[in-house]
């Protein structure tokens, strides 16, 4: 009788952890996502966040930030880098999960020593839109009273700050959308390090996705193709652009269609300007004129 193994023979020579197998496949992303940078020096523009993030890794301390900026312009990811190359234990908070119980489930996460690196960094995505109970708790965790300690027989002591950099991400308004929202309480600013993120500069990203289209082995391009797709656009939504044009070719400058605009109607000094065009009018005013005339003599 022949029968089928369905497990091997040979005796198991190393653990199996359930690893799954798929780890090798290099799955597809996006180019947002492939070319996202690893290094806070990689980021396109932004050189004041840039500037600010390096300094504190080079001087870590627990602090506040708040980024600002439009959608797109690398808030959560210049956040996400800054936490790899501090380095520290990342926690991330998604938007609209930030309520009172999600605060206190980092505070008694955060009483312990962080994992990975020296401090615990809370990354908090769409912070306006976080409850008006929960802002009103970070108001304690944010100044000096988040480093009481008890004292054995009653009362607290000033005490070490704890090891965690807090940082909010928001997309702000104005003209170049880096103000802070309406949404954010006075004291809640107060207690944060306001960090603005720019749109980079139409050369610079036009550098870029020129770059990146060349990598991806791009066609060619009309003239003035990338400073089109870089006008007035955020990193993100420019990718995206470029993905679709690698897909679907590069797109072209529209053309305005003179045709259809309305034609600007002609303008005259007053209601009866048009009337001297008339033969029998003008030969009736002249008359009337003449006629005044000569009854002032």
């Amino acid at each position: 009788m022949r029968h089928q193994e369905i497990f091997d023979s040979d005796p198991q020579s190393e653990m199996d952890l359930g690893q799954p197998k798929q780890n090798a496949i290099q799955f597809p992303v996006t180019l947002a996502e492939r070319y996202q940078p690893r290094r806070i020096a990689e980021f396109i523009g932004l050189e004041h966040p840039k500037r600010l993030l390096t300094n504190l890794i080079a001087k870590p301390r627990p602090c506040p930030l708040l980024f600002i900026g439009p959608p797109g312009a690398g808030k959560t990811a210049m956040g996400v880098t800054f936490a790899v190359e501090l380095p520290g234990a990342l926690h991330h908070v998604s938007a609209q999960k930030c309520d009172v119980a999600a605060l206190d489930a980092l505070a008694e996460k955060f009483s312990y020593v962080p994992p990975r690196g020296r401090f615990w960094i809370s990354l908090i995505d769409e912070a306006d839109q976080m409850t008006e109970k929960a802002q009103l708790q970070l108001l304690s965790r944010l100044d000096g009273t988040a480093a009481l300690r008890p004292v054995f027989g009653g009362g607290f002591e000033r005490g070490e700050p704890l090891p965690i950099i807090w940082i909010f991400t928001a997309n702000g308004r104005g003209p170049k959308q880096i103000e802070p929202p309406y949404s954010f309480a006075s004291r809640f600013l107060s207690r944060c390090m306001i960090v603005p993120f720019e749109l980079p500069t139409q050369a610079e990203l036009a550098a870029y996705l020129c770059k990146l289209w060349k990598l991806e082995g791009g066609g060619p391009t009309p003239a003035d193709y990338f400073n089109y797709i870089a006008d007035d656009c955020a990193v993100r939504d420019a990718l995206m652009k470029l993905e679709v044009d690698l897909l679907a070719g590069p797109r072209g400058r529209p053309v305005p269609d003179v045709t259809e605009q309305p034609q600007p109607k002609p303008v005259t000094c007053d209601r009866g300007a048009n009337q001297w065009d008339d033969p029998e009018i003008r030969k009736r005013r002249i008359e009337g004129i003449r006629a005044a005339m000569a009854k002032r003599k």
